[in-house]
């Protein structure tokens, strides 16, 4: 069997919605900061190796989690189209029950299964400890742990496959309440008209945007936003009407640009000037997680 190993964890169907005329998109990673704003294309972006297989003692890999989201992915991308469309036509979308369900999964997923949101969450570090107080809880309950053993699951190899596949296994279980949250709120769609201005995407692309104190998603105030395109974005609307269109300033759009660069380790873009505009800003709220562990990927001569 064919065994996928460039695990893109923000769709190359987004991706494409944000190139520019040369079909490239302008990115610049807080991780390799010397080499500034350059050009690729959506294949070698926001990608790892293996992200989302489960990697057993032996190294073989199951890659049904990888498998799962193309499915969900391919199930979205005409939702995404049909947004777009209706919006720049100044229309809403009229989502059906099932679109809007698939949707919603889909707003849920991108914003949790991202490496940036995972490495705030638990950092190798925080995981290692973790790791050495559950032996010690073991130890006092009557469990004896031989040197070996202690040896053997601290060891960077097996701490580094461990650390991995319990982001494997949290992506597997989700949380019905966060979801139905979602789901008794309405949708936002924001189209920006200003047609120099566009919006950036992030390696931590879903931002949420919160008052001081006010952070739990149904109060309406808390804000979460994707953009689905360089003119288009989505979030969470209102309780009181399922779907909002709203035209976005060219002041929001910088504001929105600013938190998901801050948030991201990575940006992309279809303008140059603007990545490199917010080059200082990204990054600066991320641990940072690993650059991709394979060659990329050539682009068309």
């Amino acid at each position: 069997m064919n065994v996928p190993k460039r695990h893109h964890f923000v769709p190359e169907m987004l991706q494409k919605n944000f190139t520019n005329d040369e079909d490239g998109l302008w990115t610049f990673d807080s991780r390799n900061a010397a080499k500034g704003v350059w050009s690729s294309t959506y294949g070698n972006l926001f990608l790892e190796g293996h992200l989302y297989s489960l990697v057993q003692p032996d190294g073989t890999k199951d890659v049904s989690l990888e498998s799962w989201f193309s499915e969900l992915e391919g199930q979205v991308a005409p939702i995404v189209q049909k947004i777009m469309s209706t919006a720049r036509r100044g229309k809403l979308p009229c989502l059906s029950g099932q679109e809007r369900q698939i949707w919603d999964f889909f707003f849920y997923q991108q914003w949790r299964r991202v490496p940036d949101l995972f490495a705030s969450l638990l950092t190798p570090e925080q995981h290692r400890i973790e790791v050495e107080n559950l032996l010690d809880v073991l130890v006092r309950s009557g469990r004896p742990v031989s040197n070996q053993e202690r040896s053997d699951l601290l060891e960077p190899a097996s701490l580094k496959r461990m650390h991995k596949n319990l982001r494997v296994a949290t992506l597997k279980t989700g949380s019905r309440t966060v979801l139905d949250v979602i789901a008794g709120r309405g949708i936002a769609i924001g189209r920006l008209l200003h047609p120099r201005k566009s919006f950036v995407l992030g390696s931590r692309p879903v931002v949420k945007l919160t008052l001081p104190g006010i952070t739990h998603l149904s109060d309406p105030r808390v804000e979460m936003w994707l953009p689905i395109a360089s003119d288009v974005i989505v979030g969470m609307g209102s309780i009181d009407s399922p779907e909002l269109l709203v035209p976005v300033s060219a002041a929001q759009a910088r504001n929105q640009n600013e938190a998901s660069a801050m948030q991201s380790s990575q940006i992309v873009g279809r303008s140059k000037p603007l990545i490199q505009s917010l080059s200082p800003l990204v990054g600066r709220k991320v641990q940072f997680t690993p650059v991709a562990e394979f060659p990329q990927v050539p682009s068309c001569g």
